[in-house]
């Protein structure tokens, strides 16, 4: 075999190296959102029902899934929305805030119960998230931390309590209902299409 020969061999085993390379690639990441990209989710037990205009969030309990608000009813470029049952059975649909410093710990508070509620420091009784009102959101971006944080009802009832290290650039969210709290760590589903 010749040197062309051997070169020529040796840049092709290259270029397919890194078509499968480029493939593999292809398969460990989801598509990217679309630049107009809104998230919603569906925390309620069971299949979501429609969320602003959308009919595919299916029953994946905790996951964000990007949408162009192009195919919403009006949901906001960049905005995250949780869809749950409240205290009363009604589909409600809650706009949360504005993601903050990527850097730091986001800890979100959305309030299903028919009182307000807070996120407090679980010895100190010191807030955290302050007063969340029935069928909203509230949030904080914090450093990381250990603690135990705590969401208390307007007359202190304590509806759940979490022991927690948080670590740079993870995102909770805090779902209080009438008969406890749960705990999501916010993750990613895969692109929908309306």
């Amino acid at each position: 075999m010749s040197l062309i020969q051997l070169t020529r061999l040796t840049a092709l085993g290259i270029i397919l190296t890194a078509n499968a390379a480029q493939a593999a690639d292809n398969e460990l990441y989801a598509d990217a959102p679309p630049d107009d990209a809104a998230f919603l989710r569906w925390i309620g037990p069971g299949q979501a029902p429609e969320v602003l205009g959308v009919a595919n969030l299916g029953a994946q309990g905790d996951v964000f899934h990007p949408v162009s608000v192009s195919l919403t009813n009006g949901a906001e470029a960049g905005a995250y929305y949780t869809a749950a049952r409240a205290e009363d059975g009604a589909i409600v649909v809650i706009k949360e805030p504005a993601r903050a410093d990527r850097s730091k710990v986001l800890l979100t508070l959305l309030n299903l119960t028919e009182t307000p509620v807070r996120l407090v420091l679980a010895e100190q009784n010191v807030s955290v998230i302050d007063t969340t009102s029935a069928n909203e959101a509230g949030a904080r971006a914090v450093n990381p931390v250990a603690a135990t944080l705590t969401i208390v009802t307007a007359d202190n009832n304590t509806l759940g309590s979490f022991d927690l290290k948080l670590r740079r650039g993870q995102n909770v969210t805090f779902v209080a209902r009438p008969d406890g709290a749960a705990l999501i760590e916010n993750r990613f589903g895969p692109n929908l299409d309306g």
